[in-house]
Parts: structure tokens; sequence; C-alpha cells
């Protein structure tokens, strides 16, 4: 939601704070959601093969429709983790493309 109120923010003001916030609410976005589901991915693993030395018990024997909606949002949860990279290098060429190659952190000329 605070992302699309910059978006209609940015679309009236065009400035470059704008892009600038928003490019860091999405790299957030992205590292908080692909660290959720490397956290479930690796927790789901230890579910499938169980782990003797902290006798943990493997799950998928008993839960087997457990373990296939596991799998199937862990591989859904990492898809959406490549659509919001996208989005992400959407908004990095948007904010980039405003700033000159030849000199560090300047604006490009107008004329």
């Amino acid at each position: 939601m605070v992302q699309l109120g910059f978006g209609w923010y940015g679309v009236a003001q065009k400035t470059s704070n704008s892009k600038w916030i928003s490019y860091i609410l999405d790299q957030t976005a992205v590292y908080v959601v692909f660290s959720g589901a490397s956290a479930a991915a690796q927790h789901s693993l230890l579910v499938v093969t169980g782990s003797r030395e902290l006798q943990w018990m493997k799950w998928c024997y008993k839960f087997t429709r457990f373990c296939f909606q596991i799998g199937s949002a862990i591989i859904l949860n990492y898809i959406a983790v490549m659509l919001m990279v996208i989005l992400s290098f959407l908004s990095a060429f948007n904010l980039f493309r405003l700033y000159s190659p030849k000199r560090y952190f300047q604006f490009k000329s107008s004329s």
C-alpha cells in the first residue's frame, strides 16, 4: 500500500526522491519475502528428512497432504520472489536512468 501511494505521488511530482523511496521499498520487500521463503524451505527440508540428533521425526510419512501443500506453497513463493525481482529491476531502471553515466550521481542535462 505504501508503494502504491508513492507511485501515485511520484507520478504527480516526478522527483528523484520518490523514485529512491520506491527503489528502497522494492528492495526491502524482495529481501523479506526471499528470506521468509528460504526459512520455510529449510524447515520443510527438516520436516521431510527428520533429524535423529534433535529427535525430530519425519512428518511426511504421517501427513502426506501437508507435505504436498507445503512443497507447492514454497514453489509458488519462489515464483513470487522472481516476479518481485523483476519489478525491482524495473524500479532500479526508472531510478538510475535519471543519472548521467559520465558523472557520478549527477542528473542528466535536460538539453
